[in-house]
């Protein structure tokens, strides 16, 4: 039996369905709490190749939202302790890790391979970059935020109107986790939230 026979019996999914899933390739940009949530689903469904970015190591601090990493990550590169839980949850999904930070200079090169992009950095200059790169492209962002007890989750570019033209102001908010504070299970739903905008792809 299939181990994706309960979403192929999905009429929204079916056979052809799970094979666009396979022949995918999803870029995500940030390894925080909203990956660690959605990129285990989607390497769950079948995704047939991921790319993660994300400059940052694994902070004791972040664990409680950050549920793909363990005590033992602490200190390591994101990236690669997430390659190492998602490879053991599917290995027949590729995983390109890609310890950078996003900036306009490699956002192109990211983006351009992709099927869709998912913006999990919670970052607003980020959040921007992958819009306008994704509006030249012509691939879908699914983009998200979380603070305290409150989230989005969005589609933009591809066939809808790019993250910028929606919001063409930065946002005056200077208050981060960090600053503010936040609960993990609400980057949980919200990080789920983004695998479901474009299903199948």
């Amino acid at each position: 039996m299939s181990r994706y026979i309960r979403q192929e019996t999905l009429p929204e999914v079916g056979t052809a369905g799970q094979a666009a899933l396979r022949a995918a390739h999803v870029l995500v940009i940030g390894v925080g709490g909203l990956a660690t949530a959605v990129l285990q689903y989607l390497v769950g469904a079948g995704v047939g190749h991921l790319t993660i970015v994300d400059g940052d190591v694994v902070s004791l601090s972040n664990l409680h939202r950050q549920t793909l990493f363990r005590e033992e990550d602490v200190g390591r590169p994101k990236v690669d302790a997430a390659a190492v839980r998602l490879r053991s949850l599917n290995a027949d999904c590729r995983i390109t890790t890609l310890q950078i930070p996003l900036d306009p200079a490699n956002a192109s090169a990211l983006v351009t391979p992709s099927t869709l992009v998912l913006d999990c950095a919670d970052s607003f200059a980020a959040s921007y970059i992958l819009s306008d790169t994704c509006r030249v492209a012509g691939v879908p962002l699914i983009s998200a935020s979380t603070l305290g007890f409150a989230g989005y989750v969005g589609g933009f570019c591809g066939a809808a109107p790019s993250l910028r033209a929606v919001f063409p102001d930065l946002p005056d908010r200077a208050t981060t986790c960090a600053t503010a504070g936040i609960m993990g299970p609400v980057v949980g739903m919200i990080g789920a939230a983004q695998g479901r905008w474009r299903w199948p792809f």
